[in-house]
């Protein structure tokens, strides 16, 4: 991600009113909302609409049949990629930003919605 992304981003952060504060109906699941606010999700992504990117809802109801949606959601996380929803690129999030694992927890958590 190039250093003109990453202060566009910032930049969208203050003016777009991300989601910081975690709903009452995730409460439930506050970590993983948590880890999606720490991550920089909330830039491109919000529940209930789309943003940059398509809303989580969406997301969840595109693959919800799907029994690859998992390793593809991974994969799209880990190196980014654009086309999929709009000609827009996602920003990849290599080992080094964001954990496997953690990958894994915002895939089941968007899954969830």
């Amino acid at each position: 991600m190039s250093t003109r992304n990453i202060l566009l981003a910032s930049l969208l952060i203050a003016l777009s009113g991300c989601q910081p504060k975690v709903p009452k109906e995730y409460a439930a699941k506050a970590t993983e909302w948590q880890l999606a606010d720490r991550t920089g999700c909330f830039m491109c992504h919000q529940t209930g609409k789309n943003l940059l990117g398509p809303s989580w809802e969406n997301v969840a109801e595109r693959y919800r049949n799907n029994p690859d949606a998992e390793a593809h959601l991974m994969n799209k996380i880990a190196n980014g990629g654009s086309g999929a929803w709009i000609n827009r690129e996602m920003p990849g999030y290599p080992e080094s930003l964001l954990t496997e694992v953690n990958r894994k927890v915002l895939v089941d958590f968007i899954l969830s919605m």
